[in-house]
């Protein structure tokens, strides 16, 4: 198929060449086959799907068809997660999908400890195999009750989209995947504000909690993080200076709060 990159491109698809070589290599040289795996692309299943993974921070990790795929802009989120954790330490990282940010996190910080949690059965299986300590749960409620208080580290990406703009998104994208990974509630900080109350009450004095969000949602949620005593740190921005995620640091411990 020496046309296929070709064909992906008239398709929409941004990056096309890369698409068709990782389809290529998935395919093994049975032409059969990739004719197979181009029309699943080109019908909008996810290229992670397909192949089976995708490249994250250097690692290759594993996605099972119905898993979250990570984005390219969640990458900046989990190096700065591992610069926040110290050798010996704890992290949570919720939502955790494919396990991706954790991976990384237990990869850049040998000797650490990370859990995760996700409330999809397909997420934590596919995060185990990832080599995840993934429990099945909402937020932090998998999480063991004597971590309350010590955790160094939190990570979340959580669905964060306004439910009015769902429809905006890619035009396959529901024909494939849930909304369960990306509405967020009608300003889409719904799930946001309960990972922050939860972060509050896991993390010990000086920990950090690092939250992927988007568009005015730094903004909206500056209340809640004075509420809680989470000083802010740092709006993450991508090479557009799109706000991708915050950083913020817990003040004095917090109790109480589940």
């Amino acid at each position: 198929m020496p046309e296929l990159a070709d064909r992906l491109a008239a398709a929409g698809f941004l990056s096309a060449r890369a698409e068709a070589e990782a389809l290529r290599g998935a395919a093994r040289g049975d032409d059969r086959l990739l004719a197979v795996l181009v029309e699943r692309r080109l019908a909008g299943e996810p290229l992670a799907w397909i192949v089976g993974g995708v490249a994250f921070c250097g690692l290759w990790v594993r996605i099972d068809p119905g898993v979250y795929v990570p984005r390219p802009h969640t990458e900046q989120l989990a190096l700065r997660a591992a610069d926040r954790l110290p050798r010996g330490g704890i992290a949570a990282d919720i939502c955790t999908g494919s396990g991706a940010v954790a991976a990384v996190l237990a990869g850049r910080r040998p000797g650490t400890t990370v859990l995760a949690t996700d409330v999809d059965e397909r997420a934590v299986g596919c995060a185990r195999a990832n080599g995840v300590d993934a429990r099945r749960g909402d937020l932090f409620a998998p999480l063991p009750a004597q971590l309350f208080g010590r955790v160094d580290v939190v990570t979340a990406v959580v669905p964060y989209v306004p439910t009015g703009e769902l429809a905006s998104l890619g035009r396959d994208t529901f024909a494939f995947e849930s909304t369960l990974a990306y509405d967020g509630g009608p300003a889409g900080t719904d799930v946001i504000r309960r990972a922050l109350e939860g972060a509050a009450a896991a993390l010990r004095p000086g920990g950090a909690v690092l939250l992927e969000l988007g568009g005015e949602q730094a903004d909206l949620l500056a209340p809640d993080l004075d509420r809680l005593g989470l000083a802010l740190d740092a709006v993450v921005t991508d090479e557009d200076g799109d706000p991708r995620a915050i950083e913020a640091t817990l003040l004095a411990a917090r109790r109480g709060v589940r």
